[in-house]
């Protein structure tokens, strides 16, 4: 790619975040990780002060692919379950196998609606961490005591109109930041909804820990007003995912009906097209 069209993908990129997310510059520089002088630098063309990296650092942060998505049931899903969540002020969980099509599709929501504030957790996250990375997709950069990142978290929140937080990777989470994820929903619930996202053993650890009567878990359960399962890639959706992206090998089509993974099939496909 020549500089000049990373430059204007990289802008293109920047201000239609801006405007769909209504944040500020500012905001949208602690996000990334850069200085709002960068921001302001591509918003206003001013190229010189910016180099190739830099573009780059910023293009990766939207996450932008060469590959078709396909609306799926699952997409469909649950992306009905964040509007339900939004629209009526619910905690809902949504559990899948690995490779169920739940990143793609919650990415793709919070690219495309605002107020929606998105947070992919990690095994090795630890609670001040979650906090902080909430603090961060709400574009502010805050280091306290837990209960006070929790308060600031609510207090940002409730200003928003009909916001939603996203929760990725929920399952990865220790009993004490689902907990902390507890106190957020209790100080936001008449005001935004939640969504949990992650494989099968979140729900089975929460319920677990319920029925065990483990501090908090109870709790934790029966705020979730909905657990909703994914299912498997159907043969349509496997054949539809194929064609868009570019793979019209019937044969090879027809043995991805086994994989059981839309993140397996992509492989598959990429690795195919790339051999050609």
């Amino acid at each position: 790619m020549k500089k000049n069209e990373l430059q204007q993908e990289v802008r293109e990129l920047v201000t239609t975040h801006l405007q769909q997310k209504k944040i500020s510059q500012n905001k949208l520089a602690e996000m990334i990780g850069v200085s709002s002088g960068t921001i302001s630098n591509i918003v206003n063309e001013v190229w010189e002060r910016l180099n190739e990296s830099m573009l780059l650092k910023i293009k990766s942060f939207f996450n932008t692919k060469e590959w078709n998505v396909i609306e799926t049931y699952n997409y469909a899903t649950i992306h009905l379950a964040c509007k339900e969540a939004r629209e009526y002020n619910k905690m809902i969980s949504i559990i899948g196998y690995s490779g169920a099509g739940k990143t793609t599709a919650l990415q793709y929501y919070y690219q495309k609606n605002t107020n929606t504030y998105l947070v992919t957790c990690g095994r090795s996250m630890r609670t001040k961490q979650l906090l902080s990375e909430i603090l961060k997709a709400l574009g502010i950069s805050f280091l306290a005591s837990d209960y006070e990142m929790i308060k600031l978290i609510i207090e940002e929140l409730n200003k928003k109109e009909s916001p939603l937080l996203i929760i990725d990777e929920a399952s990865k989470l220790s009993p004490t930041a689902l907990m902390y994820l507890q106190d957020i929903w209790d100080g936001i619930e008449d005001n935004a909804g939640i969504l949990i996202a992650g494989v099968e053993y979140l729900l089975t650890n929460i319920k677990k820990g319920a029925e065990k009567n483990k501090i908090g878990m109870p709790e934790f359960y029966g705020r979730v007003s909905k657990w909703i399962y994914l299912q498997l890639p159907e043969k349509k959706e496997i054949e539809a995912i194929c064609i868009n992206n570019g793979l019209t090998n019937m044969e090879l089509i027809k043995s991805m009906h086994r994989i059981g993974s839309f993140r397996l099939m992509r492989n598959v496909i990429n690795n195919h097209l790339n051999t050609i």
